[in-house]
């Protein structure tokens, strides 16, 4: 009886077999993993799209906020606008009617005819008054500012009385220097009166402890399109630290100043396509410039 016997080495296999199962382990726990840092990723994600929505929401609140802030601001600063300007002629309707009320109760036809006199001169001030408060809303709205050609001469001469009249008697010389072929401007009368009482009475207010006080009031042809007017002053002048910010709105040299009367003056310089700038007296103080559209210089020149 033969027998055969046959062998088989099968360690080769169980290592193949044992390397499988570590590769398979290794791959479970590597998805594992993955699937741990994907659920991760995911839940920072999720995370930073709220952080997000919570962050446009709060800018949309802050944007809700300056809005309303920047509509009260611009109520406010148009409210102030208004008793900036209106103040100057309402305080000349009551300085008249008052001169009238005393005049009537010295009776005599004389004092009663210079009453008469002296409410037309309110009447006329409540118009302006009226006049200026349809300007300034216009310059509001930026609706087109209505222009007409104007004497200029006539216009400075009519402001600077305006300002006399509603100041308490001072030492004070306006001079006048007349350049012939800047006659005529194309303007808004009421509005370019504006500018220029707030620039004399700037003026006169920045002189008041001074014992000489002398303004200058000068017009030139630039060309045939446009003039400047320039009022200076012999005050103590701008001071540097608020030379830069001087047109800015609620920016003001004086201790009881609201800060718009430049501000105020530039823009409407600016609606007549003109400029309005600042800068020293050579002689001391400052002076102020704008330009106007012209009506032409005059002819043969």
């Amino acid at each position: 009886m033969n027998v055969a016997t046959v062998g088989h080495d099968l360690s080769a296999q169980k290592k193949s077999e044992a390397a499988l199962r570590h590769l398979n382990e290794s791959l479970e726990l590597r998805v594992a993993e993955r699937t741990f840092e994907l659920a991760d990723i995911n839940k920072r994600l999720l995370a930073e799209k709220l952080e997000r929505e919570q962050a446009d929401l709060r800018f949309q609140k802050l944007q809700n906020e300056l809005f309303r802030a920047a509509r009260f601001t611009a109520a406010g600063q148009m409210a102030a606008a208004l008793a900036h300007e209106i103040s100057q002629p309402l305080t000349a309707v009551v300085n008249s009617v008052n001169a009238a009320k005393r005049l009537l109760a010295r009776g005599g036809e004389a004092n009663f005819l210079t009453a008469q006199e002296v409410t037309n001169e309110a009447a006329g001030q409540a118009l302006r008054a009226s006049e200026i408060v349809r300007s300034l809303r216009q310059l509001v709205s930026r609706a087109d500012t209505e222009r007409r050609m104007e004497s200029l001469p006539s216009m400075i001469e009519e402001a600077s009385a305006l300002v006399l009249s509603s100041m308490a008697p001072l030492a004070v010389r306006l001079r006048f220097e007349f350049d012939d072929r800047a006659r005529d401007v194309w303007v808004n009368r009421v509005q370019i009166q504006q500018v220029i009482v707030n620039l004399i009475r700037n003026a006169f207010e920045a002189m008041a402890d001074q014992d000489w006080r002398e303004i200058t009031l000068t017009t030139t042809a630039l060309d045939s399109a446009a003039i400047e007017i320039e009022v200076a002053d012999i005050g103590p002048g701008i001071p540097g630290e608020i030379a830069g910010r001087l047109f800015e709105p609620f920016v003001s040299t004086k201790h009881d100043g609201m800060g718009l009367g430049l501000s105020i003056s530039r823009s409407i310089i600016e609606a007549h396509d003109g400029r309005l700038i600042a800068e020293p007296n050579p002689g001391g103080g400052a002076i102020f410039r704008l330009t106007l559209p012209s009506g032409g210089v005059a002819d043969g020149d």
